[in-house]
Formats: C-alpha cells, sequence, structure tokens
C-alpha cells in the first residue's frame, strides 16, 4: 500500500510542476500566495478545540487558501497551499515516513487550493469548488491514519473508522464552517478589489 501512495504522490507532484510550468505566476501572485500561506499558518495555530493526540479544530485556517484559489485560480492557489504545508512544518511535524510526511503536511493543504478549479462565476461553482477541496484535504489525511496511525485506533474500532471519525471530526468540521463562510462572503466585491 505504501508503494501505490508514492506512485500515486510522485504523480501528484509531477502533474503539480506541469501545471506551474503551463501557467506562470506573475510577481503580485507569488507575493499574494506567501501572504496568504502566512495567514492561513497564523490562524492553524488558533486551536478552538485540541485532541489530546494531536490536532484539532482551527479557527478557519483553510478559509484564505480557498479564497485565493476562488480569486486567482487553482494553481496559484495550490502553490500558496503547498507554502502553508510547508510553514506548518514550523509546528512540529510528526513524520514517520516520507509518503506519511506528503499525506499529512503538504498534499491536504495543497488540495484547499483546488477550490477555484471549477470558476468563481456562479455561487455554486463558490460552494462546489472548496467542498471538492475540503473533501480531498480529509481524504488524504484519512489514508494517512488508515496506513500509518490504523494501530492508535481503540480496540472495538477499525483503523478504518478510527481515521474517518478523527479526520472528519476535525478537518471535515473546519472544512465546512469555512465553505459557510466562502458562502456569505460578498465575493463580486472581494474579487474586484483583488484585481486592482
Amino acid at each position: 500500500m505504501t508503494i501505490f501512495l508514492g506512485i500515486i504522490s510522485a504523480i501528484i507532484v509531477i502533474s503539480y510542476v506541469i501545471d506551474l510550468k503551463n501557467n506562470r505566476m506573475n510577481t503580485k501572485e507569488m507575493v499574494m500566495a506567501s501572504l496568504i500561506a502566512a495567514i492561513s499558518f497564523i490562524l492553524s495555530l488558533i486551536q478552538i478545540i485540541r485532541y489530546p493526540q494531536g490536532g484539532g479544530i482551527a479557527l478557519f485556517s483553510m478559509l484564505p487558501v480557498m479564497l485565493f484559489s476562488l480569486l486567482y485560480g487553482k494553481t496559484a492557489g495550490v502553490t500558496a497551499g503547498l507554502v502553508f504545508g510547508l510553514l506548518s512544518l514550523l509546528d512540529g511535524p510528526y513524520v514517520i515516513h516520507p509518503v506519511q510526511f506528503l499525506l499529512d503536511y503538504i498534499f491536504p493543504t495543497m488540495a484547499l487550493g483546488l477550490a477555484g478549479t471549477f470558476g468563481s462565476d456562479t455561487r455554486i461553482k463558490r460552494i462546489f469548488g472548496p467542498l471538492m477541496a475540503v473533501v480531498l484535504n480529509v481524504f488524504s489525511k484519512f489514508l494517512s491514519g488508515v496506513v500509518f496511525f490504523g494501530a492508535f485506533a481503540p480496540e472495538n474500532m477499525g483503523a478504518v473508522l478510527y481515521s474517518l471519525v478523527y479526520n472528519g471530526s476535525t478537518a471535515g468540521v473546519e472544512g465546512i464552517l469555512c465553505i459557510v463562510i466562502l458562502a456569505i462572503l460578498p465575493f463580486d466585491r472581494l474579487k474586484k478589489h483583488s484585481r486592482a
């Protein structure tokens, strides 16, 4: 399973590099991506609920990257997510395997940048894109939990259910809250100011 996940990880990294090469970011987008990643990292340090074994629900740390992706497109959003993932290593990473590192720290935050995949011209697209991004974020963490942290599951609960409950109640809940905020934001006004 680890080898399969490693191959999938390599494919994701290669496709990101190709996308970045085909859709070059300008200086403003690079600076904004760095700023957004820093804001997301700071928000991730503010835990509303903290679980005993680590993790929890942060103060809308997913929101800046998803909003940035909706405003500037998925390539810029995924790049901001990558930087956010790298910054999150400053908070004391727990790494037991290279694939687990990618599944827990890099791919989930990069997935948030996919919020702008479907565009942002309608409210449905502004909800469906972030919903897909949150599902991919939680799925990446879920896979890591099943493969690498299944031993932490309680005796009467399998690794799959444990990982689903744990990651759904942390990243899943935070993601849904962020989607609700995205749905009520005055997006047209934000887009107008972001292009100024």
